[in-house]
C-alpha cells in the first residue's frame, strides 16, 4: 500500500511538472528558471527559423509576465534568454548572427562602443567552436553586472554592461527583431 501511494505521488508530481512545461517544436521548455537567486517565469517561447530551417527554440524568462518589448529590454531585474539548438551551427555563424541582430537594432556608434563586449562574446563562441542540436545557450542578463553566457552548462565570465545586456535583447525584441513572429511569441503571443 505504501509503495502504491509513493508511486501515485510520483506520477502526480511528474504530471504536474509536465503540465507546467511548454512544448515548442518538440522541445520541452521549463516554466521557470533560477537566475542570480531569483525565480523567473517563462514569458514566452518560439522557434527561430532561418529560410526554411528551424535553428533554435528561444525562451524568454522574466520576473513577471510582460507583453511590452521596451519594458523587457529596459528592465532592472534579471532576465534570461535561452536558446535550445535544433540544428548544428558553427560558433562563427552564431556570433555573426548576434552581430547582425545588433546592427539591425542599435546605432553604429553603439556598435563601436560595444566593440570590447563583442570581442569577449566572439572569444566565448571561438572557445565553444560549434553548437550542436540539443545544446543550450543561456544569456543571463544581470543588472549591475552584465551578461553571463553559459553554453552546454559551462559558464563564462560576465560580459560587463547593463546597456550591452539590453542591446542583446534587442536582437529578439528590438525594432527590427530577427523574426517578428518570434518576438511576438517571446512576449507571450501564442
Amino acid at each position: 500500500m505504501k509503495k502504491r501511494a509513493m508511486a501515485l505521488a510520483l506520477m502526480l508530481a511528474l504530471t504536474a511538472t509536465a503540465a507546467n512545461a511548454l512544448e515548442v517544436g518538440g522541445t520541452n521548455v521549463a516554466d521557470k528558471a533560477d537566475v542570480a537567486g531569483q525565480s523567473l517565469q517563462l514569458n514566452g517561447a518560439g522557434i527561430r527559423k532561418k529560410v526554411v530551417f528551424d535553428v533554435y527554440v528561444a525562451s524568454l524568462y522574466t520576473s513577471a509576465k510582460v507583453g511590452d518589448a521596451a519594458a523587457v529590454i529596459g528592465a532592472t531585474t534579471p532576465r534570461r534568454m535561452e536558446l535550445r539548438m535544433l540544428r548544428d551551427v558553427s560558433a562563427g555563424t552564431m556570433h555573426e548572427s548576434f552581430v547582425d541582430g545588433l546592427q539591425d537594432n542599435i546605432s553604429a556608434g553603439e556598435m563601436k562602443r560595444f566593440a570590447p563586449q563583442l570581442d569577449t562574446l566572439d572569444k566565448v563562441f571561438r572557445e565553444v567552436k560549434t553548437v550542436a542540436k540539443g545544446d543550450v545557450i543561456q544569456l543571463d542578463l544581470l543588472p549591475g553586472q552584465g551578461t553571463k553566457v553559459t553554453v552546454r552548462g559551462k559558464a563564462y565570465p560576465v560580459i560587463a554592461g547593463d546597456d550591452f545586456a539590453s542591446a542583446l535583447l534587442s536582437i529578439w525584441l528590438g525594432k527590427s527583431p530577427v523574426q517578428a513572429g518570434l518576438k511576438a511569441q517571446l512576449l507571450g503571443a501564442r
